[in-house]
């Protein structure tokens, strides 16, 4: 038996078949909560919470930079469908003149390496009481259950999927494709299980999603047919307007706080709290309260798009069509190499 380094075996593997949709729409089915204050408050302490040393960094080697297939590879929670009006690249939402913005921090790691956890970032959302959204990737979460699950429990954060190793879905194939959807489907589920398992969640888990509502495309990256397999999935496929650019080592907090001070209602944001975004945790503890001051407010990924009408595209981009083809040449399915 060959195992590839996405963690997807090349044979010898039977993959489970799609799974079946729920007849409830997507707007019916989205969660109406995004953890439990109960459950967060009961399980978690301050210490299991403050950042550890080193732990933002990556790493090439060592534990969990590489790691086979799951176990379980497809949900056991049937997806929604999805209606229409959420079929494409969503880039933000029309809501009107309301203050109104959407924080998608993208959490993920490739199967060549161990990602970081930024938790000045989530310290500054915390203490602000800020929400947002948080793409994280399933393999991360397999690598990191105590951060997944104290992130799945908090009421001020939603989990998106970002794919199960951050593979390119311009160049992945068909199967590839609803492997990394549903790998990660299926590992939130694991770990919400685990949380639900532990003494301290007997009270309040009914508030946490049974399966995540929506979907990153990593690097930004989509053609006609994966996209179309996500929302097929019953997944919104969500990008942004907003670019802050923070995985470039250059890209400084004054350069990040501007690009999130640049945002228009109904805005998406683009960041990441993996490791990846070198001085993104500067940026927010700036541009956080001086766009509360302003009278921003921030709501999850899944609260936005009821708010108004999808803003749309027919493919995906960062700032323009055709503006990251140059991932095809470096990443693939995941790996990086």
């Amino acid at each position: 038996m060959k195992i590839l380094k996405t963690g997807l075996i090349l044979c010898g593997l039977s993959i489970a078949a799609f799974p079946a949709h729920s007849e409830k729409v997507w707007k019916d089915f989205a969660p109406k909560s995004h953890g439990s204050k109960s459950v967060f408050e009961s399980c978690f302490s301050a210490v299991d919470l403050a950042g550890k040393k080193g732990e933002k960094f990556t790493r090439k080697r060592g534990k969990g930079a590489y790691l086979a297939p799951p176990k379980i590879k497809r949900p056991k929670i049937k997806p929604a469908t999805l209606s229409p009006e959420f079929y494409g690249s969503i880039r933000r939402v029309d809501v009107g003149s309301r203050k109104v913005i959407a924080l998608g921090f993208d959490i993920g790691e490739q199967n060549n390496d161990f990602a970081g956890y930024d938790a000045e970032i989530i310290d500054v959302l915390r203490k602000h009481n800020v929400k947002a959204t948080m793409y994280v990737g399933g393999k991360w979460m397999a690598t990191h259950p105590e951060r997944a699950t104290q992130l799945i429990a908090d009421p001020l954060f939603e989990i998106g999927n970002h794919a199960w190793t951050h593979g390119n879905f311009r160049v992945l194939n068909k199967s590839d494709v609803e492997d990394q959807i549903w790998f990660t489907q299926a590992e939130y589920e694991k770990q919400r299980s685990s949380l639900a398992s532990l003494d301290c969640a007997r009270v309040g888990m009914k508030a946490i999603p049974k399966r995540i509502p929506t979907f990153r495309f990593p690097y930004g990256t989509c053609n006609a047919r994966s996209l179309k397999q996500v929302n097929d999935a019953g997944l919104p496929a969500v990008q942004w307007d907003i670019v802050t650019g923070d995985p470039a080592k250059g890209q400084s907090a004054k350069a990040i706080a501007r690009a999130l001070l640049r945002s228009k209602p109904g805005s998406i944001v683009v960041a990441h709290a993996n490791g990846r975004g070198w001085n993104t945790g500067k940026a927010v503890k700036f541009a956080i309260p001086k766009m509360i001051e302003e009278g921003w407010e921030f709501v999850t990924i899944t609260e936005l798009l009821q708010m108004g009408k999808p803003v749309i595209a027919k493919t995906c981009y960062e700032n323009r069509p055709g503006d990251n083809k140059r991932y095809d040449r470096i990443f693939g399915r995941g790996t990086g190499e």
